[in-house]
């Protein structure tokens, strides 16, 4: 008889150690694997508990020389590469539909990924597979995918990797499981039972581990929690009656302040509310008397008003006049100039005529000079024009040289004297202090003992002192040339070695004079000069220092005169011959006096030469150029008459046009016409208004102008109305300021009395009040209401002077703070302070008296769990041993399993009845803990009670309201006469496993579908109890997976897949020997082969 489904069609691997890459078909009633140790077979029930119960609770059935982890299932890599492999089971669900349940482990992690494998899309209701799914199928490119790449690549069927509590939910909605192994308690324990079936991790059967095995500790738990959660009522409810009697206390305290600042409060308001009222009544008197005021006002400002517009009627209407005068003058204009348009060159011609008659009265006082003779005159011209030209270049050659700071040194150079002479000398003037400032330089090194050139140094060192004059003189003489060698550009002598050059010395000196000597250089001679001053020669070297430094000082010091001797002449020379023609300008400078006090003719400053020449050619058309003055001389008189008259009216018209049109640049007849216009038109709307306001012009002028109307006078009454407006104005906004002022008043009168009393005060605008209560100082009302409130405050001060408020607290802010449970917040009504007062003292004692008596019920409803659970566990324990008693249950020898309990000696049963009535006396017989107030700890209540019905003193709260403390548990293989027998290994395995699916029994669901499997180790060693497990199994409907070195039991034809391992613990991919398969009839070496067959024939 085949098992119903869901079950285990097949197990596949890829990259597993000694399993390598294969599938395993699974009978549906019994799979054998049998070979030798290290062939593998034992790795086939860990595959299968990784798969179902996760690497979280994942420990190894098979018991090693060390621990098998989950990485260690995979075939090792070469290198550094990491390990990849997947372990698969093919859940057959109905004939030929399939779910793929599977885990993917890595080389570097000892967590395994979960997945499934199905035919939908929705992952919360699964659509089976129309075949299974073998390694191959997982394999792409020959490749181990990682699980996320295989995922998105696999194309024939939906793959998804989970989490593990949700890979759990899913196969547990989907009826490939009947446990809720999301509950991690059941996931324990079903993990503890698939590990338990399997005889190499042993079975622990003594008390405490057989309760833990068969009821877990969930149960516990829960009344743990519940307990906790009660324990911690229990003490917030005492704290709550204390915290309440310290409430009442505290509010009798109080009470009494809070109800005297309330007194106090009450006492200023009603000053207050006197106050207010009378300010309202003040400012709204006010108000009345201002605005009629006001109205008066702007019936005045009206009538100046209309005053002002006839004055300016007035003035609009003289505007018309000067605009028709100004039409008139410029008539007059346009005619003036329409008669002398043809005369406009009368002026130029008189002024031409005019110039030339000057030019013949200047010629006649030129000749009057000379006799009348115009040669002389002539030649006068000439000189004086020469002369004057010569002064102007001098000028400008004095400029040039005091513009360069040069004139003091060229009035005393030589170029002043002989320029020809001094540019010849020049050169050589220069090349002389070019020479005596190289001399000087050198005697300058000579006479420094800090410059190593210097040849003094060497000498000091060399040569015996005094010196002579001689030989201080070829010093000073070679010192200019120096030590070290010049370059081959500027190539000169030097001296290297000067002790060659004085070594026999005396004996080259030759031909001495007063002057110098010869000196005989290896065959050249040449002449050296005595040296001026003498200063080697001196009989110790050391007194020659002080003479050096004052030699050098006067040689530093002639040396600074020779180069900026040499300077200023190159500098004199460089700015004289900038300027061109430099020996006239010289000549011209010897002559500087007599030029620079030349002055020129006045009639001749502006004339040239041709000038001169047309003064003359005047002259001698003289008659014909008088008679032609005098011609002209009349019209232009008559010319320049009509001229002034018409500049008159210009004058005029530029007045009026700059009265009438202030901005306006080009005024023509047509604008002014426009304006007459524009100006007529207005004025005669302005006359009908004031006619419409009824305003007496008569009167007014009659009253104002006596009758008489002046351009003036208009003006000034223009200025002096608009005066008269601008008071009323002002006025008028005094008023409006003074009617905001009392409208702002009364506004803040409204708010302070919204503030402090919510609008209570009704205020009457008809009372009159003429007397401001804020005025008078010490008596005014003001101080007489601030006082009362500052009273009152002072008394704030003083009760909030430890509080965290100051005296602007406000009743609602103190008695939220004094009596916060009271008033919650600090917006309180003020009128019903005394009753909430009295209601919450009434709440507080009754809720003082409720504490008490609810805890008891829920304390006891927590132990009645502990009670009913402990009962649940007993009921338990003897279903189970009914199972172990049935007849299909019997293990070899006639022994039966048991499991039976008994009654704890150190936790006796009666101790949780006893307690609760216990409790229940102690809680009612203190009345609210007053009594017990030190005991109050409900656990060393618990622990007493324990105590004194004989319990330990080594007890723990949570030790007693363990379910599980209160019996121990018995297993054991007895006979049929109930004698005790202790069992062989095959014996006591039978008991465990039939302890398992008892286990089993408790905790699946009924009528819940899912997977059975009994996977069994080293099954051979069970003898004929494997048997009675056989037949167990095919009536329990489980899946046997075992594992021996030789199959167990019988072998039948149809009821059982064989598979015979090799050994392949140390195999790789090219030495692995794939097991040989038995499949009930057929014997193949080639599984792949087989299972392909069978897909074939489907």
């Amino acid at each position: 008889m085949q098992n119903n489904y869901p079950r285990i069609h097949s197990l596949s691997t890829i990259g597993v150690k000694q399993h390598f890459n294969a599938d395993y078909l699974f009978h549906p009633y019994r799979t054998d694997f049998s070979g030798e140790s290290g062939s593998g077979k034992s790795m086939i029930a860990d595959m299968i508990q990784l798969i179902l119960v996760g690497s979280s609770e994942f420990k190894s059935a098979t018991e090693g020389n060390k621990q098998r982890d989950v990485k260690g299932m995979l075939i090792s890599q070469k290198g550094n590469s990491s390990s990849r492999g997947y372990i698969f089971l093919n859940i057959e669900v109905k004939p030929k539909n399939y779910y793929v349940i599977g885990v993917y482990i890595e080389g570097t992690s000892n967590a395994a990924e979960m997945f499934i494998i199905q035919n939908g899309y929705d992952w919360d209701d699964l659509i089976a597979l129309d075949r299974p799914v073998l390694n191959k199928d997982l394999i792409i490119d020959n490749k181990v995918e990682t699980l996320k790449n295989l995922c998105e690549k696999v194309e024939f069927a939906r793959m998804k990797f989970f989490r593990r509590k949700n890979y759990h939910k899913i196969l547990y909605n989907n009826d490939i499981l009947s446990l809720d192994l999301t509950k991690d308690e059941t996931l324990k324990t079903y993990a503890n039972i698939i590990r338990s079936f399997s005889r190499g991790k042993g079975f622990k059967t003594e008390s405490e581990n057989l309760k833990k095995f068969l009821f877990g500790d969930d149960e516990q738990n829960a009344i743990l929690n519940k307990y906790n959660e009660e324990v911690n009522n229990i003490s917030n409810d005492f704290h709550e009656h204390k915290r309440y009697s310290d409430e009442i206390k505290l509010i009798k305290e109080k009470q009494v302040l809070l109800k005297t600042v309330l007194e106090k409060q009450k006492e200023y308001k009603s000053i207050y509310a006197e106050y207010f009222t009378k300010k309202f009544n003040y400012w709204n008197s006010f108000k009345k008397t201002t605005s009629i005021d006001k109205l008066k006002l702007e019936t005045e400002l009206s009538e100046k008003k209309n005053e002002l517009h006839f004055v300016e009627n007035e003035i609009l209407r003289l505007q018309i006049n000067d605009l028709q005068e100004l039409l008139n003058t410029k008539d007059k204009v346009v005619k003036l100039t329409e008669k002398d348009k043809d005369k406009n060159d009368i002026a130029k011609q008189f002024l031409n005529i005019s110039q030339t008659k000057l030019q013949i009265d200047i010629t006649e006082k030129w000749l009057a000079s000379f006799n009348n003779n115009i040669e002389k005159v002539d030649k006068w011209f000439s000189s004086q024009r020469e002369e004057n030209d010569n002064k102007l270049a001098l000028q400008k050659f004095l400029k040039h040289l005091s513009t360069h700071k040069i004139l003091d040194a060229f009035e005393k150079s030589d170029w002043l004297i002989d320029y020809q002479k001094e540019n010849k000398e020049y050169p050589k003037k220069i090349d002389k202090l070019e020479k005596e400032i190289t001399e000087l330089e050198s005697l300058s090194k000579f006479s420094d003992l800090n410059n190593p050139e210097s040849l003094v140094n060497w000498a000091l060192d060399n040569l015996e002192f005094p010196l002579s004059p001689s030989l201080e003189s070829v010093l000073k003489y070679f010192q200019k040339y120096g030590k070290i060698k010049p370059s081959e550009i500027k190539s000169n002598r030097y001296v290297p070695f000067p002790e060659q050059l004085f070594q026999n010395i005396n004996s080259n000196i030759k031909d001495k004079n007063k002057e110098g000597f010869w000196l005989n250089l290896d065959g050249v001679y040449e002449f050296i000069t005595y040296s001026e001053h003498q200063v080697l020669n001196v009989e110790n070297p050391k007194d020659i220092i002080n003479s050096l430094s004052d030699y050098k000082e006067g040689i530093e010091e002639k040396l600074s005169r020779c180069i900026a001797e040499k300077k200023n002449e190159e500098s004199l020379k460089n700015l004289l011959f900038e300027y061109t023609n430099l020996e006239k300008h010289i000549e011209l400078f010897k002559r500087k006096d007599k030029l620079l006090n030349f002055k020129i003719d006045d009639s001749l400053k502006v004339l040239t030469k041709d000038s001169f020449n047309l003064h003359l050619e005047a002259y001698k058309n003289k008659d014909d150029i008088l008679k032609q003055y005098e011609s002209l001389q009349k019209q232009f008189e008559e010319f320049t008459s009509r001229k002034s008259l018409l500049e008159g009216y210009q004058k005029t018209i530029k007045e009026l046009e700059t009265n009438l049109f202030e901005n306006k640049t080009s005024v023509n007849t047509q604008h002014i016409l426009e304006r007459i216009t524009s100006d007529k038109q207005h004025l005669v709307e302005q006359e009908e208004i004031l006619k419409e306001r009824k305003f007496d012009n008569k009167l007014f002028l009659k009253a104002r102008t006596k009758g008489v109307i002046t351009p003036k006078l208009l003006i000034e009454l223009k200025y002096e109305l608009s005066g008269n407006i601008k008071e009323f104005k002002l006025n008028i906004e005094k008023k409006e300021a003074q009617l905001s002022v009392a409208e702002q008043e009364i506004e803040q009168t409204k708010e302070l009395n919204e503030q402090l009393f919510k609008s209570e005060i009704k205020f009457k605008k008809n009372i009159e009040e003429t007397v401001n209560p804020d005025i008078g100082g010490h008596n005014s009302f003001q101080n007489k209401a601030n006082r009362a409130q500052q009273a009152y405050t002072a008394y704030l001060k003083i009760i909030t002077k430890d509080l965290p408020y100051d005296e602007t607290a406000s009743i609602g802010q103190l008695a939220n703070y004094l009596l916060p449970t009271v008033f919650p917040s600090s917006k309180v009504d003020e009128d019903l302070i005394s009753n909430d007062i009295v209601d919450r003292l009434s709440k507080l004692t009754q809720d003082i008296q409720e504490i008490g008596s609810r805890k008891v019920d829920i304390i006891g409803s927590v132990f009645n769990d502990v009670y009913n659970v402990y009962r649940g566990y007993l009921t338990k324990i003897n279903d189970i041993n009914d199972y172990l008693k049935k007849d299909n249950k019997e293990i070899t020898g006639g022994n039966k399993a048991s499991l039976t309990f008994k009654k704890s000696i150190h936790y006796p049963e009666n101790w949780l009845s006893t307690f609760r009535k216990q409790l229940q006396n102690q809680m009612n017989y203190t009345g609210l803990f007053s009594d017990l107030r030190d005991e109050i700890d409900i656990n060393k209540m618990m622990i007493k009670a324990f105590q004194k019905l004989g319990g330990s003193t080594k007890v723990e709260p949570e030790d007693l309201m363990n379910p599980t403390s209160y019996f121990d548990l018995v297993f054991e293989l007895k006979l049929e006469n109930e004698d005790v027998n202790s069992g062989s290994n095959g014996q006591t395995y039978a008991a465990n496993a039939l302890l398992c699916l008892a286990r089993l029994s408790l905790i699946e669901e009924k009528d819940k579908d899912g997977l059975k499997i009994m996977p069994i180790d080293e099954a051979e060693g069970l003898g004929s109890n494997y048997d009675m497990l056989h037949e167990l199994a095919k009536k329990e409907e489980y899946q046997i997976i075992t594992m021996a070195i030789e199959t167990a039991g019988e072998i039948t034809h149809d009821g059982q897949y064989i598979y015979i391992m090799n050994e392949n613990n140390l195999a790789n991919v090219d030495s692995f020997v794939p097991p040989l398969g038995i499949f009930s009839d057929d014997v193949t070496e080639d599984i792949e082969q087989y299972i392909q067959s069978l897909s074939d024939n489907e």
